[in-house]
């Protein structure tokens, strides 16, 4: 019985444009998850600081848009609720990675 290497037997699904474009796109270091977890991370930081910055100029007179406060705080809030959100998902996964038998 002769067994053919599993790399042989693939090799014919990368052989699609589709499939190739997608690895390609995922092995780039710019989707990395470091990269995508810093990043959801520094929106998450400059919508705050905006918030923050809104909230004393309301309190000390210099702005009277209550409507661009409320607006600065919801993105905010969206901001950092993704940005957990997408950490738990890479946590999730890099649990489920470590849960696999080898």
């Amino acid at each position: 019985m002769q067994i053919n290497p599993l790399q042989t037997n693939l090799m014919h699904l990368f052989n699609n444009e589709p499939i190739k474009a997608a690895v390609e796109r995922f092995s780039d270091d710019s989707n990395s998850f470091s990269s995508i977890l810093s990043e959801s991370f520094n929106t998450a930081s400059v919508t705050d600081t905006v918030d923050k910055s809104g909230t004393i100029e309301l309190l000390m007179g210099e702005s009277d848009d209550l409507a661009g406060l409320l607006i600065d705080a919801q993105k905010s809030e969206l901001a950092l609720q993704l940005a957990l959100q997408i950490r738990n998902k890479i946590i999730d996964a890099y649990n489920e990675v470590m849960r696999m038998q080898v």
